[in-house]
Order: C-alpha cells, then sequence, then structure tokens
C-alpha cells in the first residue's frame, strides 16, 4: 500500500499484517533541494510571473476531482494583495475554470501550460505557497505524489483535508510541515494561504521529513528490506 490508513483499511477487511508492505511515493529528494536560484529567476521571466508579487502555486490535474473552483474564489478575495495564483497543469476542468477567471475580471490569476519534467524543481522553488486542493472525501488514504516534491523542495503547502485522512494525519504528527484546513471551503483556504505566505519560505520541517521518509533510495531500500523479511 501507498500509505498508512491504505494499510489500516486492508487490515479491516481481514488482510493478514504480514502479507501487508508499505510502499509510499518518494521523491528524488537531492533533485528538489540543489535548485540553483539563477533557474528559478529565469523561468519565472520565461511565464511571465512579474518580480515584487508572492506566488501562490497550484501545479498538476486540473480536474473535477480537486475542486479548484475554491481556488478561483479565493484569488478574488485576496486580489487587493500583492499575490499571483499560478495555475500550472492540464485538464479537462481548466477551460471552464479559465471562464470563471476572466468573467470575474481577476488578474491576479495566470493559467500556464503543463511545465517539462525538467523545469519542475525550479517551479516548485518558485512558489511561495503551494496549493495542494481536493474535495471532500476525494483522496482520503493516499498521499499525493505532487506533494512528496513540494516537501523535498522545502514548500508551504497549503492542504484541503480531514483530519482522519491520511494528509491530515501527517499534518498532525509534524507540526509545521503544512497548513491543513477543512476542504471545499473559501474561508479556510483563503486563511491558509495567509498562513502559509506568514511563515519561512524554506520550510525546514517539510525538508527534514523529505530527507527521512521520501528519499527514493531509502523507500526502495526498506521496500526490499520488508519483502526479504
Amino acid at each position: 500500500t501507498i500509505s498508512r490508513s491504505m494499510m489500516n483499511k486492508a487490515r479491516e477487511k481481514g488482510v493478514a499484517a504480514e502479507k501487508i508492505l508499505f510502499f509510499p511515493n518518494w521523491s528524488e529528494v537531492a533533485r528538489f533541494q540543489d535548485v540553483n536560484d539563477a533557474d528559478v529567476t529565469a523561468l519565472r521571466q520565461q511565464l511571465g510571473l512579474p518580480e515584487g508579487k508572492k506566488i501562490v502555486l497550484y501545479s498538476g490535474n486540473i480536474g473535477e476531482k480537486q475542486g479548484l473552483e475554491n481556488v478561483i474564489d479565493a484569488a478574488e478575495r485576496l486580489r487587493d494583495r500583492p499575490l499571483i495564483f499560478a495555475i500550472v497543469g492540464q485538464g479537462g476542468g481548466k477551460a471552464r475554470l479559465e471562464n470563471m477567471a476572466r468573467e470575474r475580471g481577476l488578474p491576479n490569476i495566470k493559467f500556464l501550460p503543463l511545465q517539462p519534467y525538467d523545469a519542475l524543481p525550479a517551479l516548485l522553488k518558485m512558489g511561495d505557497c503551494h496549493l495542494v486542493v481536493q474535495k471532500r472525501g476525494a483522496a482520503d488514504a493516499v498521499l499525493p505524489s505532487k506533494l512528496t516534491n513540494i516537501l523535498a523542495v522545502g514548500g508551504n503547502a497549503v492542504i484541503t483535508a480531514e483530519p482522519h485522512t491520511e494528509l491530515g494525519q501527517l499534518c498532525a504528527r509534524y507540526p509545521g510541515i503544512a497548513v491543513c484546513v477543512e476542504p471545499e471551503s473559501t474561508d479556510a483556504l483563503v486563511n491558509g494561504i495567509s498562513q502559509a505566505l506568514a511563515m519561512p519560505k524554506n520550510n525546514t520541517t517539510a525538508r527534514e521529513y523529505a530527507e527521512r521518509t521520501l528519499n527514493k533510495e531509502n523507500v526502495l531500500r526498506q521496500f526490499i528490506a520488508d519483502i526479504r523479511g
């Protein structure tokens, strides 16, 4: 399984403990910790993101389960602050979100195409606040793969998750690793963004957790050891 919550669900269904192995999503941690500032500046210019404004970044699939309408609502609430909401990626919900932003006349939202994998470290390093947004109940037992790289880069994430979920439990176990807020609530998302932006940009709790727990080599080494018993 890829999460502790999945392990618990398997046990509840009667699967013997010795048949359950923990195999979480990993990150190539070193790749996200050695990001050149010049690369970040160059990418920011290439994407047309102005200097002097903090970046609230969503990078990933733009579909229905994310509930990204709340991001548009939050951007509208925060339109008078020096922020740019950068929504990076593709998906079936993108056109509708673009229409929402256009109809509301929100110049603080910029939609950008999916970026090359090589540009991902600089893109994530650029974000002052990272959004890990999903609807209520969309992924109760999952640690999204996008979060692993956000943690590795030392980013400040706002996660929409209920306390009993895998993400909610992660935030409770490691205070300061991210800001966890109620899903599908614009008020909660706005408050979470404000909290994340007030934190030091380099989140050492997140980075250290990634080094210990999410590093690819460590995950594979532990998995092989578990298989061998």
